[in-house]
């Protein structure tokens, strides 16, 4: 007489291995529904993932103080930190085009900026030709570095400062003739406090 096996509960699989039944979700990421066989990332609160799919949920909540896992809603900020590959173009994200600074993304850039292996002279191109509804075959690419793009917003004093004090820094003539002529006073005591003024413009201040 055969006995009957007992089948697993729902949610759960039968491991053809061990024979034991485990929970569904532990084989599969709840990010992208696939089969997770390799790539994987567990948290601390025992949710497998593929990597690049937590990689690009951590992205999605970097505004957030405290990321939260997929499913149960849980602090999973230093498994974010952990797997989240470093680049300075991401600082980009975090600046608006104008207006003033939150501060909440002021404390996502302070901590880009100020990781060992930041680039104080990365640069993003944005594509204007959208913008003003050129023609695509006209060029209206215009490149901006971090320090140019903190200078056109507000509450950005302390993260311009602490990029003029990285020896690395390089500072085009026309940024400065900018704060000249825009009569930015006090970003322009920061960069006579630096000596980032060129000598050719120290006598229009």
């Amino acid at each position: 007489m055969t006995t009957k096996r007992a089948r697993c509960k729902k949610g759960t699989r039968k491991n053809k291995k061990t024979g034991n039944c485990e929970s569904v979700l532990d084989h599969t990421c709840s990010i992208c529904l696939d089969r997770i066989v390799s790539g994987n990332v567990k948290t601390k609160c025992k949710h497998n993932f593929h990597k690049k799919c937590l990689i690009g949920w951590c992205k999605s909540q970097s505004l957030l103080t405290v990321p939260p896992c997929p499913i149960c809603r849980r602090n999973i900020k230093d498994t974010c930190k952990k797997i989240m590959p470093f680049d300075s173009h991401e600082v980009f994200r975090f600046i608006p085009m104008y207006g003033e600074i939150t501060d909440i993304r002021k404390e996502q850039i302070e901590t880009i900026i100020k990781h060992k292996d930041f680039d104080v002279n990365v640069k993003q191109y944005l594509d204007y030709s959208i913008v003003l509804y050129t023609p695509s075959d006209m060029s209206h690419t215009v490149t901006f570095t971090v320090l140019e793009s903190l200078l056109a917003t507000r509450n950005s004093a302390d993260l311009v400062e602490y990029l003029l004090k990285q020896p690395g820094i390089e500072i085009k003539d026309e940024v400065v003739s900018k704060l000249i002529s825009s009569r930015s006073d006090n970003m322009l005591k920061l960069f006579k406090k630096y000596k980032k003024i060129p000598k050719s413009l120290k006598n229009l201040i």
